[in-house]
Parts: C-alpha cells; sequence; structure tokens
C-alpha cells in the first residue's frame, strides 16, 4: 500500500493491535499515519503541526529520552534505535529550548513534505467499513456469571497459606493507620493509605476522602489485608522473573554507590523489580497509565538523614511512589502527590502572589517493594479482568481472593 499524500510506501508498525485498531501504517517519507480498523476501514490520519505531532522517546537505555521525538521502529527522529524505544504516553514533544537539535531538523524537513494543500483536510477514508466492527466487552453492561456485575458469585476463595491474602484483618497495631520506620526518637511516623484506583462496582471510585487525580487514597480498613511475612522478596507468586538486564543495572548500580555513601543500601527486592527481565516494567502493563521512572536519590523532606528513591508514578505525575531509606537501616514504600525530583521554583497564584510549596507529606504504602508490587499488580489484573468482562473461575487464586474481600461476609473471616 502506498501513501495517498506522496506516493511513498507504507511501512507496518511494531504496534501491537488494539481494542481501536487492527494495525498501524507509517509513510516513509512524509510519515503519515493510516490506521487499519477492526471494522476493516482504512484511515489517514490529519496533519499536525511538527511541534504538536511527536510523542516523546522512552526508553531505558539513553540517559535524557525525552529530549528526543520517537520516530517510529524503535528509533528516535535523529536515528538513535533502542530495542526497548517506544513513544512515551505521557508526554508530547516538540518546541522546548533543551531538545534534540538534529530531531528537529528531521521534523521540521518531514514537515516540509506534507503538502500544503492537504493541510487543512480532516484525514481521509482510504477504505470504507466492511461492516460494524467488534464491540469490546467493556461497552456492554457485565452478565450476572461475568466480573463487573455487582452480584457475580465467586468460587470458594483461598487464603493465606494457600495464597498470600489472608482471611480475617490482623489486629491492631497493623491496621493502625499509621506506621513507624526506624526506633527510638528519630523515628518517623507516618499516615497508611493505598492510593489506588478503583476496582469496579467492588469498590469504586467514590472520591470519598483523598483523590489524587483518578487515583483515591484508600485507608487500611479499604484495601485486603495481606500476608507480609510470605513475601520474602523472590516474587515466587510472579512466577519466572527472568535474568537481570544489563541496561537496567546501568539504571541500579549508580543509585546503589550513591547511597552506599551514605551508608544505606538498596533492599534486594527492589533491585529484583528494577532489573529483572520478566520483572521490568510489569507495573506499567497494569498501571491504567502508571509507569515506572527510576530517579536518583533525594533527601527526605522529613529528615535529612533519610533518602528517598522515586521509581513509579501515575500518568501526570499527580502521584509518585518512592522507596523511603530510613539512616536506620529500614526502608518502606511511600507515596506523595508531590514530585520531590524537581524542585518547586518559584510560582503565582491567580492575583500574582508567590505561591509557598506545600507542606510535604509522605504516605506508608507498603513494608516492601514486593508488597507494592504485588497489590499493584493484583489490582491492576482485576480492572483489566473485569474490563474483559472475564469469569470469576478464570481469575488466578491470588486475585480471586483479593477480590473476594470486597463481597459481604469476606471482612468476617468467611472462607478458608
Amino acid at each position: 500500500m502506498r501513501c495517498d499524500l506522496c506516493d511513498h510506501d507504507l511501512a507496518t508498525s511494531d504496534l501491537p493491535p488494539s481494542r481501536w485498531y487492527r494495525e498501524i501504517r507509517i509513510c516513509t517519507w512524509c510519515r503519515a499515519v493510516v490506521r487499519v480498523g477492526l471494522d476493516g476501514s482504512i484511515v489517514r490520519q490529519s496533519y499536525s503541526a511538527w511541534d504538536l505531532r511527536w510523542e516523546a522517546a522512552r526508553t531505558d537505555m539513553l540517559p535524557e529520552p525525552r529530549r528526543h521525538a520517537y520516530g517510529y521502529f524503535r528509533r528516535t527522529l535523529c536515528g538513535i534505535e533502542r530495542p526497548d524505544m517506544s513513544g512515551s504516553p505521557f508526554g508530547m514533544w516538540g518546541g522546548e529550548p533543551d531538545e534534540c537539535p538534529e530531531c528537529t531538523a528531521e521534523a521540521l524537513a518531514i514537515d516540509a513534505r506534507w503538502p500544503e494543500d492537504r493541510r487543512e483536510d480532516p484525514g481521509r477514508t482510504l477504505l470504507p467499513a466492511s461492516g460494524p466492527g467488534p464491540v469490546h466487552p467493556s461497552e456492554r453492561d457485565p452478565l450476572p456469571d461475568e466480573l463487573g456485575h455487582p452480584d457475580v458469585p465467586l468460587p470458594e476463595p483461598r487464603w493465606s497459606p494457600h495464597t498470600r491474602v489472608l482471611a480475617e484483618r490482623p489486629a491492631a497495631p497493623a491496621t493502625d493507620r499509621h506506621r513507624t520506620l526506624g526506633d527510638g526518637p528519630s523515628a518517623l511516623r507516618l499516615p497508611v493509605c493505598w492510593a489506588g484506583y478503583g476496582i469496579g462496582p467492588y469498590r469504586p471510585y467514590d472520591g470519598d476522602g483523598r483523590t489524587f487525580a483518578w487515583l483515591q487514597a484508600y485507608p487500611p480498613d479499604r484495601v485486603p489485608p495481606l500476608d507480609e511475612a510470605r513475601f520474602t522478596g523472590d516474587y515466587a507468586w510472579f512466577g519466572e522473573t527472568g535474568e537481570p538486564l544489563e541496561h537496567r543495572t546501568a539504571v541500579t548500580d549508580p543509585i546503589a554507590a550513591e547511597l552506599a555513601r551514605d551508608g544505606l543500601r538498596l533492599p534486594a527486592d527492589f533491585v529484583t523489580l528494577i532489573t529483572r527481565a520478566r520483572l521490568h516494567r510489569c507495573l506499567d502493563r497494569v498501571g491504567g497509565g502508571a509507569r515506572t521512572d527510576v530517579s536518583a536519590p533525594v533527601p527526605s523532606p522529613l529528615d535529612p538523614a533519610d533518602r528517598m528513591v522515586a521509581f513509579f508514578r501515575d500518568q501526570q505525575s499527580c502521584f509518585v511512589w518512592y522507596l523511603y531509606l530510613h539512616h536506620s537501616g529500614r526502608s518502606a514504600v511511600v507515596g506523595s502527590g508531590r514530585d520531590f525530583t524537581v524542585e518547586w521554583g518559584v510560582r503565582y497564584g491567580p492575583d500574582g502572589e508567590v505561591v509557598a510549596p506545600p507542606r510535604p507529606e509522605l504516605f506508608w504504602t507498603a513494608p516492601s517493594t514486593e508488597v507494592f508490587a504485588y497489590r499493584f499488580l493484583a489490582e491492576g489484573s482485576l480492572i483489566d479482568a473485569i474490563e474483559e468482562r472475564a469469569r470469576p473461575a478464570e481469575l488466578d487464586p491470588e486475585h480471586l481472593a483479593y477480590l473476594a474481600h470486597y463481597r459481604s461476609g469476606v471482612s468476617a473471616g468467611k472462607g478458608r
């Protein structure tokens, strides 16, 4: 197939099929984008100006990938190619002074190839639909035996030790709304919350309490209790974790060296999550737009002797998760609605007044990186299963036990 604008070949992109299209084709000359729909239609997208058209590059194998524009096929517009490169769904590229000049030059050259008299059209249907496209399961009401239906019956769940979900909520202090890191006068007492998405009708996003964009701060009694003693850092519940990736150890090794100078150590389960081939970016795949983004250590706003390593953030950085390393040697995963990896800077209000930085606020989220990953993956997998209208019997036993806590009677300790 050839481009209707410049008559050059169209190349099929490496993007996987989605619920909106079967494949994407890219013109090798003017880079026009053509979508092949699930209904058989073929539509060429409309023109966009050069500084609004490109996504920022996303890769773990470049120090500053966002300086570059993603030019499809795992390479930047300036020609840098990396096997893990993709376009970032979290930010566009173009028009900023610190961006790659070679990418800018190529973007302008490609823009000049688009015919002037075709820039105002709203796109073009090259082939009409051959019939109605398939309806995605999430676009219809769930059946009584499908997840998403509020009264769907669940199989009998299995609790710890068969899974890592407890049948009953432990007594205080485990259910206390605060957790403590360290001992003595320098101990840090943090409020507990789980910043998560709604899980269909079972734990809806109801805006009750604190919210961070589309994340809600759920108190401990609104998340299933986990058998924390069974998380030993090996990710046995995940399965095969794969070998360490060289380009990921290149991220964690400098962080470990910097922390060592302060007498601190990266926990092994953190390194495993960030570096192992099958665990790497596993949270991103069910994250609803949240993404792995590991940064250098920063001092804690609550104690200058402590350090924090940001490693995960939601789509627009409205909430950031950190590995908190207390100077006592203990650590935990905390979260905040503030990104401490960037300077606050001078900001102004609607009347020109200087806005002071918000009070530093950290929430205790999980006792370890592995526990955090387990809960986030369990919830993300359940959300995906609900959208796909899966049946309860198809759930992983761990996820079934997790979901069962949101059904009546579970909190009273029913089940094995």
